[in-house]
């Protein structure tokens, strides 16, 4: 049994950990596991069910209620897979301050205090007039949907502005976002 360090800080900080590509991928999972459950860890091979375990936990809010049928019987659920429209690590700066904005709290000053649930809470109640929403709203925006030339233009441009640059290889659009 672990004790998981679920402060969102340290959080984070194991979701950079996993994305710094200066380190192996067996130096990035040590690292995010012992940020989050000490330094006690398992051996080698029980690692992938250790971070399945602790991913579990810290996307526990996101499970859905679960719908039954008249026989009592769950029903399929469907899982929609959507691109992430912002990432930790690249949104820092707009994460900070629709925190500030919106609830008067410093982050800087919650580390150690603010719980990851806490976190994703307030971060998912995070109002239309945040910056941070603003951009998360132009990135999932469908070209598509705009009929008129004019407006499709200035969002594409709107678009390219604010596209998130994936991790690994520098190119736009989509990279290792959680929790968008």
């Amino acid at each position: 049994m672990y004790h998981l360090n679920l402060d969102f800080a340290n959080v984070l900080l194991a979701f950079d950990a996993l994305q710094d590509k200066e380190m192996t991928s067996h130096d990035r999972l040590e690292t995010a596991l012992m940020l989050m459950a000490g330094e006690d860890l398992p051996d080698l091979e029980d690692w992938p069910d250790l971070w399945d375990a602790i991913t579990g936990v810290l996307r526990a809010e996101d499970v859905h209620a679960v719908e039954y049928d008249q026989n009592g019987d769950p029903m399929p659920q469907h899982i929609q897979q959507r691109k992430p429209d912002f990432d930790f690590g690249q949104d820092a700066q707009l994460i900070y301050a629709a925190f500030w904005q919106t609830y008067g709290l410093d982050l800087f000053e919650q580390r150690g205090q603010m719980h990851w649930y806490k976190f994703q809470s307030l971060l998912a109640g995070l109002p239309d007039d945040t910056k941070f929403s603003r951009v998360r709203q132009i990135r999932g925006t469908k070209l598509s949907d705009i009929k008129d030339k004019k407006e499709r233009a200035e969002m594409a441009k709107l678009k390219r502005e604010v596209a998130l640059v994936a991790v690994e290889d520098g190119e736009e659009e989509g990279g290792d976002a959680y929790g968008s």
